[in-house]
């Protein structure tokens, strides 16, 4: 008989992964203080991460004057950062392998915090860019890294819950940045926005002394120079090409070229090479069902999540006249939605198959996204609140197992790997996502009488795209994948 390919659905699926045959899986085992020790030593450093990626957002217009440039040239300062760490995201798995996981994760926390020390010495708007392109290149890989060390201590039986405890910094942080920028900026200055993340980042290098384990490193993995020159300039350039789609001539060229780039590098990746190096991104990943469905729902979130995290803010500031800081607070019931839910969420997605889960919470946050299209100046806010609230309950209650779903069935020397592709989708996913919903938004207040017809309108289309996650949600398992066929 041949040998199943690790990477292929279980034997015997067809269609809709509604049942798995096998025998029942062993019951999930207890989160034991190990696991927890090491999830807390890495979210120290997700969190510095996480919020480093929005806290500058409130302070484009502050830098403008404070570095005398203009904002289009300011608004660089955040751009070029998220463009820095979409780019390093590939290379993050052959990282791991190369050199292991805890000297990796040291290094990428050694650069995030030399470029966030540089940035407070900056001089100009130019060397402020040129650092937190630094600063990118090793936050970028912290997300990856975290989820990496973390499924891989797990191990299949206890996903779920694993999982569970990422979602809330996941959802958190970003939310907390603009609020936490705002109070910064208003008190220290616009240097201190950049040493908010440094004592953060020297505690998660202390704790990864003795809290993160070395792993395996294989001193013959060769990086694939071909693939990572194909695939992270083009992510950058269709990244760059999206976002300023509607304000440069060239956004359809740049767009053009990085998707160019990214299709030499799947005819790259898909050829065979003997005795080759490992491809940055194994696409042999997408021949896994499970893997595949997680993946295109890991886009989808990618445009629930940062498109939301763009519009509702601008709604708050624009139809409610909110202050920034206060657009910053409305967020934060989203945040303990997902709080919230992850406190049983990960044991049941642990006992139980993913569809039914995944499908509810996209209802709820389809649900929860609708009222939006509603609302106007006076909306009470204690409602918008509760809309909020219950949109991170259901986005949260979505993402856990949908998030565990794309690792079942990996062996575990293939989740770095995993790992960087997620990432990668999601980022596409948040980048196209808010490019698009920005540009509809742009061109509706062009014409509307009135911004919050306009923001109505942006905001029926969000609530459909996170309806439309349910199709592919229906093909996911309604039972519990066995768990026992993961190997490695």
């Amino acid at each position: 008989m041949a040998k199943q390919d690790p990477t292929s659905p279980s034997a015997g699926s067809t269609g809709p992964a509604s049942s798995l045959p096998g025998p029942l899986p062993p019951a999930p085992q207890r989160l034991d203080r190990p696991l927890l020790k090491l999830a807390s030593v890495l979210l120290v450093g997700a969190m510095a991460a996480l919020l480093d990626t929005t806290i500058v957002n409130v302070a484009v217009d502050h830098l403008s004057r404070a570095l005398d440039a203009p904002v289009s040239t300011a608004q660089w300062v955040a751009s070029a950062y998220l463009l820095s760490t979409a780019s390093v995201i590939p290379m993050t798995g052959w990282a791991i392998d190369r050199f292991g996981r805890r000297t990796t994760w040291m290094t990428a926390l050694a650069l995030f915090g030399a470029g966030s020390l540089l940035c407070t010495t900056a001089w100009s708007i130019e060397s402020l860019i040129a650092f937190r392109v630094l600063t990118g290149l090793g936050s970028g890989m912290v997300l990856p890294l975290v989820m990496t060390i973390l499924v891989q201590a797990a191990g299949p039986q206890r996903l779920g819950r694993a999982i569970g405890l990422l979602s809330v910094p996941i959802q958190l942080a970003p939310a907390l940045g603009p609020v936490l920028g705002g109070i910064v900026l208003d008190t220290l200055g616009w240097r201190w926005i950049f040493v908010v993340s440094l004592p953060c980042i020297l505690l998660a290098m202390a704790l990864a002394v003795r809290g993160v384990p070395k792993g395996n490193p294989r001193a013959a993995e060769r990086l694939d120079l071909v693939g990572l020159l194909l695939l992270s300039p083009g992510i950058a350039t269709l990244l760059y090409g999206m976002s300023v789609l509607g304000d440069s001539r060239h956004a359809l060229v740049f767009a053009a070229v990085g998707l160019l780039l990214m299709a030499g590098f799947v005819a790259h990746a898909l050829r065979e090479r003997p005795g080759g190096p490992a491809p940055v991104i194994d696409l042999r990943l997408f021949r896994n069902l499970l893997f595949r469905l997680g993946a295109l729902l890991m886009f989808v979130f990618g445009i629930c999540i940062w498109a939301g995290m763009f519009l509702l803010p601008l709604f708050f500031q624009q139809v409610q006249g909110a202050s920034a800081l206060t657009a910053g607070l409305l967020m934060a019931p989203m945040a303990a939605g997902v709080a919230v839910v992850n406190l049983f969420i990960g044991p049941i997605a642990d006992h139980t198959g993913p569809r039914y889960l995944v499908l509810g919470g996209l209802l709820v946050g389809a649900a929860a996204t609708a009222p939006f299209g509603l609302a106007g100046p006076d909306t009470p806010a204690a409602l918008l609140a509760t809309a909020m609230f219950v949109r991170g309950l259901g986005l949260g209650a979505a993402m856990v197992p949908m998030l565990a779903t794309a690792y079942r069935g990996l062996p575990s020397d293939r989740v770095p790997r995993a790992s960087s592709a997620l990432n990668v989708t999601q980022r596409l996913g948040a980048a196209v996502g808010t490019a698009a919903l920005a540009l509809l938004l742009a061109s509706l207040l062009a014409d509307a009488a009135r911004p919050e017809t306009a923001f109505r309108a942006t905001f029926w289309w969000m609530t459909g795209l996170t309806a439309g996650a349910m199709v592919p949600a229906m093909f996911l398992p309604s039972t519990r994948p066995d768990l026992t066929e993961r190997s490695g």
